[in-house]
């Protein structure tokens, strides 16, 4: 556990908990938009962002996961920096 200063923040804790308030918040949007493009289509009112949805779906939840894992990774090597320092 890597704790940065003296006052007990735990930057690794409190980047997981952020990372993982950020994919709530993203799966509760989508799930509305989804909830709203099934809606339209039963109505057969078919919008152009309805027809793209799973490929903007898809897009961002790989850019998320990506920023998510290079966030824990700079900060896994920062971590690592300050236990080990070079001489």
């Amino acid at each position: 556990m890597a704790v940065a200063g003296g006052d007990g923040f735990d930057r690794e804790r409190f980047l997981l908990r952020a990372v993982a308030g950020v994919f709530i918040a993203q799966f509760a949007l989508y799930a509305a938009g989804l909830g709203v493009c099934f809606h339209l289509g039963r109505q057969q009112l078919q919008r152009p962002a309805c027809a793209s949805y799973p490929e903007n779906l898809q897009r961002t939840f790989e850019t998320a996961l990506g920023t998510a894992l290079a966030l824990l990774g700079g900060s896994s090597l920062a971590a690592g920096r300050r236990r080990d320092p070079d001489p």
